[in-house]
Parts: C-alpha cells; sequence; structure tokens
C-alpha cells in the first residue's frame, strides 16, 4: 500500500508491504498510524457516508478529518499573536495533488490494484477512482499528474493500448467503484465494504440487534418499488381525472349543445319564413294573375251569358213592339179571325220551346238532388247552383285525394299485417319446435350453431329455459321477466364446446346477436354462495330446471348479480340503498340508479323468456293470431269499402261538373215562362172566340202589351244593361289587377314554388275574390312568426353565452379539480363569436365518441396491469426480502456453527429472528395482502376491479405517501428482533440467550462481538 500527500505525509510516498500476514502498526504518538488506517479505508469503503475517520483514537464519528484535511494536510491549529481566533495550520495548498493506492494478489497470482487521485480545480476538490489488473506505483505511474487529465491518458496508452482487454479502469464516482470492487474481491454486495468501516474501529458491539440488521443483512431498495408502483397509481388517477374531466365538459356542453341545436333549428326556420317571404311575392303575383285570368274568363263569359240575355229580351221587346203593331192594326181593321190563327200558331211555338225545357229540368234536377242542391230553382238559385257545383267539385277532388291517401295507409297496413302474421306464425312453429319460450333470431342463431358443431340443446341451452317463475309467485313474473330478461337470452357454453363456438361465432356473419358464457365447474363457486338469503329475495321466487348440470352455477350466479328484494310497497322499497324490486316493475339497481320499463313489447306475456314449457306461451300467442287474423280481415273490409267510397266520390264529382258545364243559363230549363206565355196566348185566343166586343178586347190586350212592353224595356233591359256594365267594370278591375301582378313576377324568371306550395296547401284552394286578403294575411302571419323567432333567438343566444362564459371561465373548484381545464378550452371561440358555437358541437362530439371512451379504456387497461402486475410484484418485494433475510440469517448460523463460542463445554452462537410487534408494520402488511386481489371477485361484477382499486389500493397508496410512515414500515430488517442464543454444541441444547449487551461483563462483550463479527465478515467477504 502506497500513500503520496496523505495528511502529514508529505511529498513523498509512504509505502507497507504486509505480504498477506498479519500485520501490526505502531508508532508513537501522532506518528500518522489512524491517517494511513483512514487511507486504506477510503481505498475500500468509497462512500463517505459508510466510513469514519481517526476510529482508533476514540473521538466522534463526526470529527474534524475529512478527505479535504487530508489532501491538504492539515496537522493542528495555532493562534496567532494579536489575534483571538485560530489559524490552521497545513502542509499544502489547493495546487497539490493526492494519490493513494493498495495492491492485492491471491493464491492463484491474481493481482488488483485500487487506487484513488484528489486534486483541486476552481477551490473543488475532484477524485478519480480506479481499479488496474496489474501492480501500479505511484513514483512510477503517477509522478507525472497534471490537473488537465493528461496522467490518465498516458496510463490508458501505457497499459490498454497493446491489450485486448483493460488492465486500468478509469472509474466515474464512488457507487460504481464499490459496485466494482465487490464483483472483483468476490465480496457478497458492498455491504461488506461498510463491515470493514466497523472491523477498523468497533472494540464492543453496544446493539446487537442494530449491528445484525445494518451490517449482516441487505438493505434492499424499496423506495424505488414504491415509486414505480406510485407511477402506476398516479397514471391511473391521472386516467381516472381525465375521465371525470371529460364527463364534467360533457355535463357542461350538453345544454350548450341543445341550445345550439335549438339556434340552428330557429336560424334555419328564420331562413325559411324568409325565403317563404320571398317566394310569397312571386307566387302570389303567380297565383293573382292565374286567379285573375281564371276570373276574367268567367267574367267573359258572363258578359256573353247577358248578352244573350239582352238579346233575349230586345227579342221579346221587339215580339211584343210587333204584337203593339198587330193589335193596334187589328183594332184599325178588326181583323179577329186572323189574329186568333197568330195566336194559335204561336201558342204551339211555345209549347215545343216548354217541352224541351221541361224535359231538361228533370235532368237538372237528378243532377241537383244527387249532389244535394237545391231542385226547381229560380233564376238567382241557378246561379248559386253553378257556383256551389264549382266549389263542390274542387272539395270533393280534395276529398278523393286525402281518401286515395287513407286506401293507401290501408294496403300499408296491410302488408304490416301480412308480416307479422307470417312472423308469428313462424315464431310459434319455433316455439312447437323448440319446446320453450326462446323464439326469434336468437333460438335460429343457436339451432344454426349446434348444428354445425355437433352439439344439443340440452348441452348448450339458454339461460331462460332452465328457469322460471315459481307458479305461487306469478304475482312477481312481469317484474322479474324485466330484470331477468336479458340474462335468459345468453347461453351456456361448457368446456368442450368452447372452441368451436368461439370459432363458428367469430368466422360467421349471425345476421342478429348472441351472448354466451363460458361454464367451468369449479368448487370455489360453492365457498362463495350468500348463506343467509333474505326471504324475499328473487332468488327464493325462481325455481331452477331440475337435474340440469348446469344447477349450481345459475343458483351462484344469479346470488351474485341478482340480489334485488322484492318488496311489497315504496316504504320498504325505500328502506333499501340498493338491489329492491316492486311488483309493478320499478327497480332500483346499484349507485342509485332506477328504471322502470313499461313499453308494450316489454310487458306483453307473449314476449316471456323465462321457463322450460311453452304451452302457455303458445297459447297466448295464438290468441294474438287470431286476433291478427280478424284484424286482418277487418282491414280488407275496410280497403273495399275505402274503394267504393273513392268510386262514389268520382260520380260525385262528374255530377258536379255536369251541372255547370251543361246548363250554363237560366232559360235552358226555365219552362215556367213560356208556360205563363202559353196561358195568356190562350186566353187571349179564349177572349177573342168568346167576345163579340172585338175592338175592345183587342183595346184591353193592346194596354197589357204595353205595359209588357213598358216594363221590358224600362225596366228589365235596363237592368240588364246596368248589370252588364258593372260586370264589364269588374272585368277591367281584374285585368289591371292581373298586369300589376305579371309585372311583379314575370321580370323574376321561373321560380320553384312546389315547396312552398307543399307547405301552405290552404292557399291552393283560394279564391280570387279572397286572393288579396289571403296574401295579406300571409304576410302578417309572416312577420309574427319572424318577430317570434328573433325573440327565442336572442333568448338561447342570451343563456348560451352564460354558459359558455361558464365553460370557458370555470370556477375555482374545477380548475383546482383540472389543473388543464383552461387549457382545453383556450382555443374555442368565445360567447361573442356565437357564429363558431359548432366548435362546442364538434368538442362535445369528440369527447362523447373518441375522448372519453379512450379515457375509460386507458383507465381499464392501467387498472388491469395495477391490479394484475404491479401490486403483485410489489408485495412480491418484501416477501422475497423477507425470504432473503430468513436464508442470510440461515448462512449466517452455518457459519457461527463451526465457530466455537466457548471451549469448556464447547458452545456456539446462533442467531434468531422472530417477528416484532410493531402496529404499523402490522397495518401496512396487512393493507399489503388486502391490495392483492382475488380475480374471482372482482371479476365477478362489472366494476370489481374498480371497486377493489378504490377501496384497497388507494388507501394503501395515501398511507405509504406519508414518508415517515412509509420508512417505518417498508424496511423489512425492522419487521424481526435480532438475538444471539448459545447452544451446547454436543447435544446442540440452548444454553442462553444474548438480547442486549448491557447485561454482559467485558470479556463476554468483545468475546460476542468478534464472534458474530468474524461471521459476518465470513458471510460477506465469502469467506469458508
Amino acid at each position: 500500500m502506497e500513500v503520496f500527500n496523505w495528511g502529514t505525509f508529505d511529498k513523498k510516498v509512504f509505502r507497507i508491504n504486509p505480504q498477506g500476514n498479519n500485520s501490526l502498526l505502531t508508532g508513537a504518538n501522532a506518528s500518522g498510524k489512524s491517517t494511513y488506517i483512514d487511507a486504506l479505508l477510503t481505498l475500500i469503503v468509497p462512500a463517505k457516508r459508510d466510513r469514519f475517520y481517526n476510529q482508533s483514537s476514540g473521538v466522534e464519528k463526526k470529527g474534524d478529518r475529512t478527505e479535504e484535511t487530508y489532501v491538504l494536510g492539515h496537522y493542528g491549529n495555532i493562534q496567532e499573536e494579536g489575534k483571538s481566533s485560530t489559524s490552521t495550520q497545513k502542509l499544502r495548498d489547493t495546487n497539490t495533488y493526492s494519490v493513494i493506492l493498495a495492491h492485492f494478489k491471491n493464491t492463484d497470482q491474481k493481482q488488483i490494484t485500487i487506487f484513488q487521485v484528489r486534486w483541486f480545480s476552481n477551490n473543488e476538490m475532484r477524485r478519480q477512482f480506479g481499479i488496474a489488473h496489474l501492480p501500479l506505483e505511484i513514483e512510477k505511474d503517477f509522478g507525472q499528474f497534471d490537473a488537465k487529465g493528461l496522467w490518465k491518458r498516458r496510463l490508458d496508452k501505457n497499459y490498454n493500448a497493446n491489450s485486448t482487454k483493460k488492465r486500468i479502469e478509469f472509474i466515474d464516482g464512488p457507487s460504481a467503484y464499490a459496485e466494482r470492487m465487490s464483483t472483483l474481491f468476490g465480496m457478497r454486495s458492498v455491504k461488506a465494504l461498510s463491515l470493514f468501516n466497523q472491523v477498523v474501529g468497533v472494540k464492543v458491539l453496544e446493539d446487537l440487534d442494530e449491528f445484525i440488521r445494518t451490517n449482516m443483512l441487505e438493505e434492499q431498495d424499496a423506495e424505488t418499488e414504491f415509486i414505480q408502483l406510485k407511477e402506476s397509481f398516479l397514471t391511473l388517477m391521472d386516467a381516472k381525472t381525465n375521465i371525470e374531466k371529460a364527463k364534467e365538459q360533457i355535463a357542461q356542453l350538453a345544454p350548450i349543445n341543445e341550445i345550439a341545436i335549438q339556434l340552428n333549428k330557429i336560424k334555419e326556420n328564420l331562413k325559411h319564413l324568409e325565403q317563404s317571404k320571398e317566394t310569397a311575392v312571386y307566387w302570389f303575383a303567380m297565383k293573382g294573375v292565374e286567379l285573375g285570368e281564371k276570373e276574367l274568363k268567367k267574367c267573359k263569359a258572363e258578359i256573353v251569358l247577358l248578352n244573350e240575355e239582352l238579346k233575349e229580351l230586345r227579342n221579346k221587346e221587339e215580339t211584343l213592339k210587333q204584337d203593339e203593331r198587330r193589335i193596334s192594326i187589328s183594332i184599325e181593321k178588326d181583323e179577329v179571325g186572323s189574329k186568333i190563327k197568330d195566336l194559335e200558331k204561336e201558342i204551339r211555338q211555345l209549347e215545343r220551346s216548354r217541352e224541351l225545357r221541361s224535359s231538361k229540368l228533370d235532368d237538372y234536377n237528378k243532377i241537383a238532388q244527387n249532389i244535394e242542391l237545391s231542385t226547381n230553382p229560380g233564376e238567382e238559385t241557378f246561379k248559386i247552383n253553378r257556383e256551389k257545383a264549382k266549389e263542390l267539385k274542387q272539395a270533393t277532388q280534395l276529398k278523393i285525394d286525402d281518401e286515395n291517401e287513407n286506401l293507401r295507409a290501408l294496403k300499408n297496413q296491410a302488408d304490416d299485417f301480412e308480416t307479422s302474421t307470417n312472423d308469428l306464425v313462424k315464431t310459434i312453429q319455433t316455439l312447437q319446435k323448440n319446446k320453450n319460450n326462446i323464439a326469434g333470431r336468437e333460438a335460429e342463431i343457436r339451432d344454426e350453431l349446434i348444428h354445425h358443431i355437433g352439439a344439443s340443446k340440452e348441452e348448450i341451452p339458454f339461460i331462460g329455459e332452465l328457469i322460471k317463475v315459481k307458479d305461487d309467485e306469478l304475482a312477481w313474473e312481469s317484474s322479474i321477466e324485466k330484470v331477468l330478461h336479458n340474462f335468459a337470452l345468453r347461453l351456456i357454453v361448457p368446456p368442450k364446446y368452447y372452441s368451436k363456438v368461439n370459432e363458428y361465432v367469430n368466422g360467421n356473419n349471425l345476421r342478429g346477436r348472441i351472448r354466451y358464457d363460458k361454464f367451468e365447474e369449479q368448487a370455489y363457486l360453492k365457498n362463495l354462495r350468500y348463506k343467509n338469503v333474505n326471504e324475499k329475495s328473487l332468488i327464493n321466487k325462481i325455481e331452477i330446471k331440475p337435474k340440469t348440470q348446469y344447477e349450481e352455477w345459475i343458483e351462484n350466479y344469479l346470488e351474485v348479480q341478482f340480489q334485488f328484494i322484492c318488496v311489497d310497497n315504496l316504504s320498504e322499497f325505500e328502506r333499501y340503498s340498493e338491489m329492491a324490486i316492486t311488483q309493478n316493475g320499478l327497480i332500483k339497481f346499484r349507485k342509485g340508479k332506477h328504471e322502470k320499463d313499461d313499453r308494450p313489447h316489454i310487458s306483453r306475456k307473449e314476449n316471456y323468456v323465462l321457463g322450460w314449457d311453452n304451452k302457455e306461451k303458445i297459447a297466448v300467442l295464438k290468441k294474438e293470431l287470431t286476433n291478427l287474423q280478424n284484424q286482418q280481415t277487418e282491414n280488407k273490409k275496410a280497403i273495399s269499402n275505402k274503394n267504393t267510397e273513392i268510386k262514389n266520390l268520382g260520380t260525385f264529382k262528374d255530377e258536379c261538373h255536369n251541372l255547370f258545364s251543361k246548363y250554363e243559363k237560366y232559360d235552358d230549363i226555365d219552362w215556367q215562362t213560356y208556360a205563363n206565355q202559353i196561358q195568356e196566348k190562350t186566353e187571349q185566343k179564349d177572349d177573342l172566340e168568346k167576345t163579340n166586343d172585338r175592338v175592345k178586347k183587342l183595346q184591353e190586350q193592346l194596354e197589357k202589351v204595353q205595359a209588357n212592353l213598358k216594363q221590358l224595356s224600362e225596366v228589365d233591359i235596363e237592368n240588364k244593361v246596368i248589370e252588364k256594365g258593372k260586370k264589364q267594370t269588374e272585368i277591367d278591375s281584374v285585368t289591371k289587377t292581373v298586369n300589376s301582378n305579371k309585372a311583379v313576377f314575370e321580370p323574376l324568371g321561373h321560380i320553384d314554388v312546389s315547396e312552398f306550395e307543399k307547405q301552405n296547401q290552404d292557399l291552393l284552394s283560394m279564391e280570387y275574390a279572397y286572393f288579396e286578403t289571403s296574401r295579406k294575411k300571409f304576410q302578417d302571419e309572416n312577420a309574427k312568426e319572424t318577430e317570434e323567432l328573433e325573440g327565442q333567438k336572442q333568448k338561447n343566444e342570451d343563456e348560451v353565452k352564460i354558459k359558455i362564459n361558464a365553460f370557458k371561465r370555470p370556477t375555482e373548484i374545477i380548475t383546482n379539480k383540472f389543473k388543464d381545464w383552461r387549457s382545453d378550452v383556450n382555443s374555442l371561440p368565445d360567447s361573442t363569436n356565437l357564429e363558431f358555437i359548432n366548435e362546442y358541437q364538434k368538442l362535445l362530439e369528440r369527447l362523447e365518441k373518441d375522448n372519453l371512451p379512450k379515457f375509460e379504456k386507458k383507465f381499464n387497461d392501467y387498472l388491469q396491469e395495477t391490479i394484475t402486475n404491479k401490486v403483485g410484484n410489489f408485495r412480491m418485494f418484501f416477501e422475497n426480502w423477507s425470504d432473503s433475510i430468513k436464508e442470510n440469517i440461515k448462512h449466517l448460523n452455518d457459519s457461527l456453527k463451526d465457530i466455537d463460542f466457548k471451549n469448556n463445554p464447547k458452545t456456539y452462537i446462533q442467531l434468531v429472528a422472530p417477528n416484532k410487534i410493531n402496529d404499523e408494520v402490522k397495518e401496512f402488511r396487512n393493507l399489503l395482502h388486502a391490495a392483492i386481489p382475488n380475480i374471482r371477485e372482482v371479476d365477478s361484477s362489472i366494476d370489481g376491479r374498480k371497486n377493489h382499486f378504490y377501496n384497497h389500493i388507494e388507501p394503501l397508496i395515501s398511507k405509504l405517501d406519508k414518508e415517515e410512515w412509509r420508512k417505518k414500515v417498508m424496511d423489512v430488517r425492522l419487521w424481526f428482533s435480532y438475538k444471539a442464543e448459545e447452544f451446547y454444541k454436543e447435544t446442540n441444547a440452548k444454553f442462553k440467550t444474548y438480547e442486549n449487551m448491557g447485561q454482559l461483563s467485558g470479556g463476554e462483550k468483545a468475546q460476542l462481538t468478534y464472534t458474530i463479527l468474524g461471521s459476518a465478515i465470513a458471510y460477506q467477504f465469502g469467506l469458508t
């Protein structure tokens, strides 16, 4: 061993060479014995925390000697004259360097030199550790030291350049140096190096328990194990936080999305109203032209009719004037006989006209009667009938259109009845074939499956065909069916078919849905059963099919998953925090979830699936089939009746058309006027034939003709002329309306108004008389709706701005819980930019469809990894450490057994390590044990793993987060108390137990100290 510039060994190399023998280092006081030993201690124990200088002097371990004081050569303090404080005396300054090395070799001539070099750079001490596989000397190999590191390159070149294996290793840091040295020297671990520190200075062991724990047992890195577990835990908590954040964001975004949808609808409606308003300008103008032209046509037709009537009146006027002239001439000539003949001729002409019109009136009356209008009308009623007939024709056409729609609906209903009947027949046939209550696609898939793999229905049954509601509990059947419906539709697959079923299901398009459970008969299921089942439990109302191999499996599953209590009233229902059901079907699940499903297809008895006997269900279905077939018959009758009704409406419409198309003017049916004229002429003729006073009669006739002529000329013709004038004025007005509307729509070109008409069908039957009123009404309603929608839009925008502000600027509670909330929402538009509100909707969609499922999957994956591996590995670390302590004690005892502790009689020492009674360690071990899951239990429910994490793993991590508590419980060496027991060598009988050193004499202390120290050295240094 050599030292250079170490302590008081100054400026030259000091060397000792024990040659592997026991050596005694002697010298005067302050001659440097401890300094030299401290150099050896520094070489072998490189970590400062594991060694204490100047131990042999008896001073406190935290003395004044350090590596720096040894390199600078501190040797004392001096008080200079005139100064109150002392100054340190030293042999060297910071420009110096120091080298210490030791060379070892064994009987196999393997050689190792360990060396350390120290120097100062910028007043800070630097160190270089090294190991050489050959002898080195300070003067020869370190004499040309320089602070730039050329000395290292020189050594590397001299010893490593031409060698395939490095002969000198330069090592960075004391830990790597200690590891490499312990490996090369064959030590059990670096613990041997700190034990060497004990060997140097130990006199007697004061605390046996602490010495064994600290120097004879390995400390393992429990902190790193905890950090790894905590990292998994934090990752899991991050995933959980992400889930909670996503759910909170979804909860806040959902009302924003709803308002956004409402706003979009309002905007669409406003846009539609604006479009409707613009289209209405065109449509009403076009409609005004269309109706105006029809009105013009009608008015012109009426003008023609008025002209004809006026012409007829003028003809009558001319006839009366002729009569007036003839009578006047007759009076003048008294030609009575000629007059009678003329009257007879006129009567015959009038009779022909009367018969023609009477016949037409009969036909007219038949039509009028068929369409429920007045028969034998006067002239005014005739005109009213014509208008009513037109209106009736139009209304009947609309009714025909409606009834055709109803006919189509009936035919669609007929198709539905046909499909439902066929499906029901097929279901009944399936039930008759399967003998259970499960039909439909599920039953077909099961049949296809078992046919493919060669199994039977008994081997792969539906769960529903193995359970039923007890006969005396049928009042609960509806509620129990709702609870067990999905469970009943699952198949049970035994192990021998499991792979074939997976292969078939995975490789085929099932065209439907099937669920199945793998059956495994294991004894643990019996032990997991609940022993105390409530007498009102749903399970007690269920009967399992006798002699089925799956009985225990089903019973256990029902007990684990369907522990519902069947309660009699709501008071009892509310007493249970979870898993309760009423006879009316109100169900309370776990975690506060409630449900009641009264949809008809759920509640109907024919849809029940429990039971292995389906006779009752088939009877119900047959009854339903009969009912369906009756409805089908009624539907066919309704279709036939509807066809008849439409045909009758067509006939009615044709009659309406005939009324106003065949009879255009009242004269066509006015036989009464001609009858009156015939009577008048006949009376004239009779009077002429009876009276002798022909001139007087002729005079009376003349007066009557003149009176009639005056009425006709001055009243009837004048009124007709006025009526014609009014009609012409109406034509002029309509023409003006038509022209003004043409001026509106013609410049606009063609605009598609089909959608407008579809949405405003009530306008299609509008008449010209109500045209302007309808247009104004439409404009007013459009304006009113627009105003209302604008109000709703403003209200929704105000509301959504508040919600967006709350989302973008959340409360302190939310920001404290979700630190990255603000960064998530920072890029979203402010509430002042509602035109970009769809960004919030897109975020909601991403959260619901992508982020939340991804976070939940990540959480479940981490949860699986943490529960299955991390916690198990963490526990195994402590189990292995505990086992290694016991194994180490065994190895130490093997060494101690070979060492004679006393000679007369001969005894030996053995170490014992009973468990230490410590409440904190006990709590830790219990928490650790509870954190290891029972896989069957955690997998028995959907949230089993999550519940295990929150109930058992999170409390463990929370407790371990307390550093002081963690240090007490995670050092497994502290789990045991360490004692020494003395045994007789000859009989192996126990002689004495040593728990502490205070009760021993000085000699006994030394003897026990060096016996245990010897075994520790033998153990750590691998000596035998």
